[in-house]
C-alpha cells in the first residue's frame, strides 16, 4: 500500500476507530493519542499492508494499543473521578440515556466491545468476530447476554428497584 491510499484508506476510518478507542478508554484524550499512534504504526508500515482486510487490521490494532493503555493504567493504578451528575434534573430521555450508558461501562470488557461494535459501529458480528478474536457465534451471545443484562437493569430503574 502506497502513502495515498494508506490516507485515503486511515481518514474514511478514523473516526470509527477513534470513537471504539474513546468505547474502551473511557478518555477522549487517551482515545486521540491511541488513534495518532495507531496512524504512525500503519504510516511505518504502510508497505506491508494491504487494502483487502485494512478495515479489520486497523481496528484490531486500536484495540490493542487500548489494551496496552489499559494495562498501563492498571499498573500505575491510576483511577479516574467519577463521573458527576449536573444539580437540575435532566429530562427523562436523557436520564434513561446516562443509564444506559452507565449500564454499557459496567459491562465485562468483552461483552462493552462487543455491543458496541456491533451496535454502535455497526459492524456485522463476522467483522466483530475477527477483531475481538473470537467466533462468531461468541460474539453473537457476547451481544445477546450484555443486552439481556442491560434490560434486566433498565427494567429495575424503570420499576425504582422494586
Amino acid at each position: 500500500m502506497n502513502s495515498e491510499e494508506l490516507n485515503k484508506e486511515f481518514l474514511a476510518l478514523k473516526d470509527t476507530a477513534y470513537r471504539y478507542a474513546v468505547s474502551m478508554l473511557h478518555d477522549s484524550i487517551l482515545a486521540e493519542d491511541a488513534t495518532q499512534d495507531l496512524y504512525e504504526k500503519l504510516w511505518r508500515r504502510r508497505l506491508f499492508i494491504r487494502v483487502k482486510g485494512f478495515r479489520s487490521l486497523m481496528m484490531t490494532s486500536i484495540r490493542n494499543i487500548c489494551l496496552d493503555l489499559l494495562r498501563e493504567r492498571e499498573r500505575k493504578q491510576m483511577k479516574e473521578p467519577p463521573n458527576t451528575l449536573a444539580a437540575e434534573t435532566p429530562p427523562e430521555d436523557a436520564y434513561l440515556m446516562q443509564a444506559v450508558k452507565r449500564l454499557i461501562a459496567e459491562l465485562p470488557e468483552r461483552e462493552r466491545e462487543v455491543i458496541h461494535l456491533h451496535d454502535y459501529e455497526g459492524l456485522e458480528y463476522g467483522e466483530v468476530a475477527e477483531i475481538i478474536g473470537s467466533s462468531e457465534s461468541a460474539a453473537r451471545m457476547a451481544c445477546s447476554r450484555a443486552r439481556q443484562k442491560i434490560k434486566e437493569e433498565l427494567i429495575k430503574v424503570m420499576n425504582y428497584g422494586l
